[in-house]
């Protein structure tokens, strides 16, 4: 830990010197070429297996390359082949590493990735001609691809302050069922079992009201949940929402299915996803840079520590038959209340009803409080517990007012209705307004 506040005082004291203003200047100036070069017309829209895509994975092996990045693929990428139904997937993974300094446990690794794969090209009308048009692909996932390049480029500046080997992959074939993530994990990469943790960083660039930087963590691991919390409320210049909503069905599921503890960095859908208006100029470049300072210190605390992350949070599922549970990443369709997610449930049930215990408003207490529910194969919501405590008048009322939830519409896996598990943040804040009100 003391080597973490040191590394994270060092980042803080560069983001304000004047050097610093001119890296981050740089960064940003970098990442911008980046996202432009990996949209560009040329590239068709970079679909699995294209030409397009080959040119960009050449691009992206030669600027690991040039960081210093020990490289684990050819110049052109890990190229595969795998076959999905009457279909054949032909696309590539380009991977390196940044080695570990501590002889015990750089064998050990944590992946960061991102896919760089879009969905190619389509064909529109104007004026009565057929033309191709390019699908840019800028926020899916060229803001990712941006953002993790300076990541490793950071991490290999600062090599000897990581205890853990770092991995950093660009997936292929995310469009066509992350293909190029499950071909990482079951041919490709020969030690999975020492991969202790995953952060996947998709669609990255939006910014606003609607789009703000979030953070999930797969079956809500509760070290990864508190990491991300104590990160929060350092003094870093980005403090990402932790959702428990699952938004984006990206290659990190590939990893949790795998028991490797996940997170999701992503500022979630909008309007021009898979259209030709995911374009460079619409992305969030100083966020973006904020994001490569949080993953940094993420990727660093997990990697000085002595132990292992465990599971700690729900399994993928449990039991046997009617008391098997799901986790919201392995259920075809999602529960559902008044047919919305969970933020429907916090919004017209849980801060509609719950109220700020009196003992905590007098001491002042606030913050968040995550519970863990089962809503059942009937709907019902039932063994309501809190993982991420605040105080136990306040636990007690989260506990109270989430097990006297109206029924939900259930999960189904095949069609069929399934029990599954979800988590949410309960926000305590001593506050007459905002997004949401708190009785008092």
């Amino acid at each position: 830990m003391r080597r973490f506040i040191t590394v994270l005082a060092m980042l803080m004291a560069l983001w304000g010197t004047d050097a610093g203003a001119q890296n981050l200047d740089s960064m940003l100036v970098r990442m911008e070429e980046n996202v432009r070069y990996v949209v560009a017309d040329r590239h068709n829209g970079r679909k699995a297996g294209s030409d397009g895509e080959k040119t960009v994975a050449e691009y992206l092996y030669s600027q690991l390359e040039k960081m210093g990045v020990g490289m684990l693929t050819p110049v052109e990428g890990d190229d595969f082949y795998m076959a999905q139904g009457a279909d054949t997937i032909h696309s590539r993974n380009v991977v390196g590493m940044i080695e570990g300094y501590d002889p015990k446990l750089k064998d050990e690794y944590i992946v960061i990735g991102a896919h760089y794969d879009h969905i190619g090209t389509g064909m529109t009308v104007q004026d009565g001609e057929s033309r191709v048009q390019v699908y840019p692909g800028a926020d899916d996932n060229a803001s990712g691809v941006a953002t993790l390049l300076e990541v490793a480029r950071e991490i290999s500046l600062q090599h000897f302050m990581f205890r853990r080997s770092v991995i950093i992959a660009f997936f292929g074939g995310n469009e066509l069922g992350t293909a190029g993530s499950w071909y990482f994990l079951n041919r490709s990469f020969p030690q999975v079992e020492k991969i202790v943790a995953m952060i996947n960083l998709d669609m990255v660039g939006r910014s606003g009201r609607d789009n703000r930087m979030e953070v999930f963590v797969a079956g809500a691991n509760r070290e990864l949940v508190g990491m991300t919390r104590q990160l929060s409320g350092r003094a870093l210049s980005l403090a990402p929402v932790y959702t428990p909503v699952d938004y984006v069905a990206s290659d990190h599921r590939n990893f949790y299915e795998k028991g490797i503890p996940s997170v999701l960095f992503t500022t979630g859908m909008h309007r021009d996803y898979h259209t030709v208006r995911d374009t460079p100029d619409k992305l969030d470049y100083p966020q973006m840079g904020r994001l490569v300072e949080y993953v940094y210190a993420m990727a660093q605390t997990i990697a000085d520590r002595d132990e292992r992350i465990g599971k700690g949070g729900a399994d993928e599922s449990a039991g046997n038959g009617k008391d098997k549970v799901y986790v919201p990443s392995t259920v075809d369709k999602m529960a559902t209340f008044l047919n919305g997610g969970v933020e429907k449930f916090l919004e017209r049930w849980v801060y509609e009803y719950i109220k700020y215990p009196d003992s905590a408003i007098r001491n002042g207490i606030r913050g968040t409080v995550v519970a863990e529910f089962v809503v059942d194969e009937k709907g019902k919501v039932k063994d309501v517990r809190v993982v991420e405590s605040l105080e136990d008048d306040i636990d007690a009322q989260v506990v109270k007012v989430i097990g006297a939830s109206p029924k939900w519409k259930p999960a189904t896996v095949a069609g069929k209705p399934v029990s599954v598990k979800i988590s949410v943040p309960v926000e305590f804040k001593l506050a007459k307004s905002g997004s949401f009100k708190i009785k008092k």
